[in-house]
């Protein structure tokens, strides 16, 4: 599955680009409030993108630093190209298999990845954020909520996706306590399109 994924995003990253840059930029400002940034944080962006939502971080970060890691090489090109003259370090890479240290960052942030990765891909992304976490990190995210449960939705994904994340939606809240996490704060996201609601959520690390 991520062999296509990436092969997508690799292509599309252009077009992805304009899209963020028009449609997110007010929800990355809402998950910068709810990180609470003092400004001398070590921040991770876990599906980073073409790197939008880490240049408005770093300017909110005075001593701080941001870091940006991606599957797809196009986009992680991309964002190296914005970074230029900021305390930012990007690499190609898998959120089930962090290449950081742990207890290395003070925040984490995902911004609409979990709807490309199953449950066991979910569970192992969640045990990989806790772990690059310092105690008492905070994880901030932005992601879909679960997939319509119309007969039409949850056909056509079975048929096209199988075992999608899309059937799992965000997170699953049995996955939170597993992984060592605390729930903090959790706020309705935008919708997009009619059916596709997301959910900003805030977890601490225990």
């Amino acid at each position: 599955m991520k062999y296509w994924i990436t092969k997508i995003l690799n292509f599309g990253t252009a077009i992805y680009d304009g899209w963020t840059k028009h449609n997110l930029r007010e929800n990355y400002h809402t998950l910068i409030k709810l990180a609470d940034l003092k400004g001398n944080e070590k921040v991770l962006d876990v599906g980073c993108g073409p790197g939008n939502l880490d240049l408005i971080i770093a300017g909110v970060l005075d001593k701080g630093s941001v870091s940006g890691i991606d599957i797809a090489p196009k986009m992680i090109e991309t964002a190296k190209k914005k970074a230029q003259g900021y305390r930012m370090d990007y690499r190609v890479g898998d959120s089930t298999r962090l290449p950081y240290e742990n207890n290395g960052f003070d925040a984490v942030f995902t911004c609409l990845i979990y709807h490309h990765l199953n449950y066991q891909e979910k569970n192992q992304t969640l045990k990989e954020i806790h772990r690059v976490l310092k105690p008492n990190g905070r994880y901030i995210s932005l992601e879909f909520r679960e997939f319509p449960s119309d007969v039409f939705h949850q056909t056509l994904l079975r048929l096209s996706v199988g075992n999608s994340g899309l059937m799992h939606g965000l997170h699953p809240v049995e996955l939170i306590k597993q992984n060592g996490f605390y729930p903090g704060e959790e706020i309705k996201g935008p919708c997009f399109g009619k059916h596709h609601r997301t959910s900003y959520r805030v977890l601490m690390k225990k």
